[in-house]
């Protein structure tokens, strides 16, 4: 510090100390000077300005009050040199500047404004929060970073062992072949749109050739459809080998998931029973063609092979999928056989047309009911593999299932946007969602609570759609739906059971489904039952009591209300219908968009969804028979009011 002092003399402020001028002058310059500058022209010999200058700049006060300090200390050490001590004296009587410059310190603070003291002591307090919260985050991160999933199951062995049939048994190896024959342009272009208009129409010829190109695969099918079960395995390595062989990966795929790979269960392509859906078509073309042409034998041995083929697609353990799609193909057996009673009923005899009536209500022991055990075990395989196992049926979130969930990866793009909208597709953004992950990660559920959650909700719904479906409780089953309530909830709450959410299957849905498959089945019972009257009385019954209970064991219940399905005679020609999604009897006259009619829920219904089902586009019934025409413009809005 000697620079600081060159131009003033030591003996200067000591001699200026004793005047009145030397005082007034004194302060004039604290007033005006920084500390350094009234250090400096204080002019104290060695070694007080350096122990000054130490002590104010330890204190690491506000620039006033070192100002303050400076000139306390200089007024003190100016007192003492006029008393007649040394300047070593001084310096060694004054202590620690460490000291000295902490306890100055803590006087000026304490000395400082109300509003000074409460802002010190809230930034004390955030900083603390936030060191805390920094190391809590830090060992958040190491935890989540640190958890590994262990895939200790594999539900593909367990599913396919529980579907194990002997091999004579199985029909997927001749439907397989069927398919490999049919081809992937005709399994694609066939479809009953290219007969709907008959021998008139600009496709039939082509239509007609098709089926006798492959009467060989169609006899394969109906061999197919002979078998107790169907014998399609997931991942099963039989299926790629044969199209490897017969050159046919449009079929299955060269990367199909394999079984022993126990890769997830939910990447199972079911290659099989989608493709189902091209057998049952060319069955269906094949019977409305026979049955156009006059022969009723090939028509009833379609419609048959379709009902089993739907009944084989109910495997144990099978996938809601298959389930739905063997739901679709009865559903179009049902059909088919509806369109041949309405359109060509001759071509079916008596015998056929009983022996129909009875393969229908032997279908699946005159049950409809769906499986969701396929689904548990795909939410189970999950969970195995997004959380970690302690043994004990728990774990926590890992960055595997992060990596897994398409929901929670938008959702994680909704925090940076929200941090910032410019960097989210850029290496900013990767280490933000590298930051974000563990945050995210412990607001979700454990698995544990997940699981019972998933089974709670399913469980409980299941068990709310089961007696008659007109008494089905409405309100129960909405408030069921909205336990999760993803939609609403804050983003801090919405992913804690946001794999629920996204692998909870639309219980709902399903059973509705069902039971309009159900009715649909019960309008070609009445159908068949009908044909039978009429060629017996050679009129239409007045009432469908007539038909019990020779023809009929009682007469079907409208499944929207519990009343006796509807029938009226009109132009000559029998009707069966549903009240319909409007809940009123219209005399069976469909609305103005027919599809409208339809229900997709049962169960009473509130009054204002009751009021918009009885719009002018949903009011009137829906027909189940004879069917509406095919070429039925699409409902511009086909969506269900809520």
């Amino acid at each position: 510090m000697a620079d600081l002092y060159e131009f003033n003399p030591p003996g200067r402020f000591a001699r200026m100390r004793h005047t009145p001028l030397s005082e007034a002058l004194h302060g004039q310059w604290s007033a005006r000077l920084d500390p350094r500058a009234a250090i400096a022209a204080a002019g104290l010999p060695a070694p007080l300005p350096s122990l000054i200058y130490t002590v104010v700049r330890r204190s690491r006060l506000w620039r006033r009050e070192r100002r303050d300090v400076a000139r306390e200390l200089l007024t003190h050490f100016a007192d003492g040199l006029a008393a007649g001590r040394s300047p070593e004296d001084l310096a060694r009587a004054f202590g620690s500047p460490k000291q000295a410059a902490r306890l100055i310190r803590r006087a000026k603070l304490r000395s400082r404004p109300l509003v000074w003291q409460c802002w010190r002591a809230f930034t004390r307090l955030f900083l603390v929060a936030f060191a805390v919260s920094l190391v809590g985050y830090a060992a958040l991160s190491a935890r989540f970073y640190l958890g590994h999933p262990v895939v200790a199951h594999n539900y593909w062995h367990e599913i396919n062992a529980a579907r194990h049939v002997a091999e004579g048994d199985r029909a997927w190896p001749l439907y397989r072949e069927a398919l490999f024959k049919l081809g992937q342009h005709d399994a694609n272009w066939i479809d009953t749109e290219k007969i709907a208009e008959g021998q008139e129409g600009k496709d039939w010829n082509e239509a007609v050739a098709l089926l006798a190109r492959h009467r060989n695969a169609i006899e394969l099918v109906r061999e197919g459809a002979k078998k107790p079960r169907l014998g399609y395995y997931m991942g099963d390595p039989a299926d790629l080998v044969a199209a490897r062989a017969a050159n046919v990966d449009w079929l299955i795929s060269k990367h199909m998931p394999l079984a022993d790979q126990n890769t997830e269960l939910i990447s199972g392509f079911m290659e099989g029973p989608q493709n189902c859906r091209s057998i049952a078509r060319l069955l269906e073309v094949d019977a409305r063609v026979a049955a156009m042409k006059g022969d009723g034998a090939t028509a009833a041995a379609d419609i048959t092979a379709l009902i089993s083929l739907s009944e084989q697609l109910f495997e144990p353990h099978a996938m809601l999928v298959e389930e739905l799609i063997g739901l679709a193909i009865f559903g179009v057996a049902m059909d088919t056989a509806g369109r041949i009673l309405a359109d060509t009923p001759a071509v079916l005899d008596d015998v056929q047309l009983r022996a129909l009536a009875h393969r229908i209500a032997a279908y699946r022991g005159g049950t409809m009911s769906v499986d969701f055990s396929g689904e548990r075990m795909l939410f189970d395989d999950i969970l195995q593999r997004a959380y970690t196992d302690d043994g004990r049926g728990n774990g926590r979130f890992t960055p595997a299932g992060l990596a897994m969930a398409d929901t929670l990866a938008d959702l994680n793009d909704s925090f940076l946007r929200a941090c910032n909208p410019d960097t989210a597709d850029d290496r900013r953004a990767v280490i933000a969602a590298v930051l974000v992950s563990p945050g995210l990660a412990s607001l979700i559920g454990g698995r544990k609570e997940n699981r019972a959650v998933y089974r709670s909700i399913m469980d409980e719904m299941i068990a709310l759609h089961q007696g008659v479906p007109w008494k089905w409780d409405r309100q129960a089953i909405d408030a069921n739906h909205k336990r999760l309530g993803i939609s609403t909830k804050s983003i801090v709450s919405r992913p804690r059971h946001f794999l629920v959410d996204l692998l909870l299957p639309g219980i709902s849905a399903v059973f509705s489904a069902t039971e309009r498959t159900i009715q649909e089945r019960d309008a070609a019972e009445v159908a068949i039952a009908l044909e039978i009257w009429h060629r017996r009385h050679g009129e239409w019954p007045a009432s469908l009591d007539a038909l019990v209970p020779d023809l009929l064991p009682a007469v079907p219940a409208d499944r929207l209300d519990g009343q006796p399905l509807r029938y009226v005679v009109r132009d000559s020609r029998p009707v069966v219908y549903s009240i319909g999604n409007d809940r009123n009897d219209d005399g069976g006259r469909p609305p103005t968009k027919p599809l409208e009619a339809m229900p997709h829920g049962y169960g009473p219904l509130s009054p204002e969804t009751l009021k918009r089902y009885q719009s002018s586009d949903y009011d009137g019934d829906w027909i189940l028979w004879p069917p509406l025409p095919e070429e039925l413009p699409a409902p511009e809005d086909s969506a269900v009011p809520e």
